[in-house]
């Protein structure tokens, strides 16, 4: 009995040593879109537990972020950046402007942006979709003339996204069956073999 009990309390020290492995590390900042690829944060941290905070100083329009990591506070140019992991473990791309824009499918190639801005007073506010045909390409809004000119040699592709897409939001759609969303799901198949390109 006694070393079914010490083997249990190894057994649970390994699993909570592997969550807090998982859990560590949820917000931090991506220097390259290879980082952001790899999943690489620098400056990561566990918000919950560490202490860990990014502030971007969105309101004072400032060039930079601010990380408290480790008890440290470190400044990063905004233009250093791909983007980085929010606290709550969304993740965001910095464009020339210093803007960041949401990542709606980090894991994808076709990367999906949408900007929202909130109705304020007479502003109605607003809805933007943005895409960049992988991570190190430019932001761009989100077309289906876009889509296509990102593509110029895949004519397989473009013709499979004028057949499937009639509206942008139709690119956006998650296709459940296939677990990636529309616009990436075309464009692996336009890239099947006997598909022709």
């Amino acid at each position: 009995m006694k070393t079914f009990l010490i083997i249990l309390l190894g057994c649970l020290l390994q699993v909570g040593a592997a969550h807090a492995q998982t859990s560590q590390g949820n917000s931090g900042l991506y220097r390259t879109a290879a980082d952001f690829r790899q999943r690489r944060l620098t400056l990561p941290g566990n918000c919950k537990t560490d202490g860990h905070r990014l502030r971007l100083h969105e309101f004072l329009f400032r060039p930079y972020l601010t990380v408290e990591h480790h008890g440290q506070e470190y400044r990063v140019a905004k233009d250093t950046l791909f983007g980085f992991r929010d606290c709550d473990g969304r993740e965001f791309r910095f464009t020339a402007g210093k803007q960041y824009y949401p990542i709606l499918n980090p894991q994808e190639e076709i990367l999906l942006y949408k900007v929202e801005q909130a109705a304020v007073g007479k502003n109605p506010g607003y809805v933007r979709r943005y895409f960049s045909a992988s991570a190190e390409a430019p932001v761009l809004p989100l077309t289906l003339q876009n889509v296509k000119n990102a593509f110029p040699g895949n004519r397989k592709f473009q013709e499979l996204l004028d057949a499937q897409c009639k509206q942008e939001s139709d690119m956006t759609a998650f296709d459940a069956s296939h677990g990636m969303t529309m616009v990436n799901w075309l464009l692996k198949r336009s890239r099947e073999p006997g598909t022709g390109r």
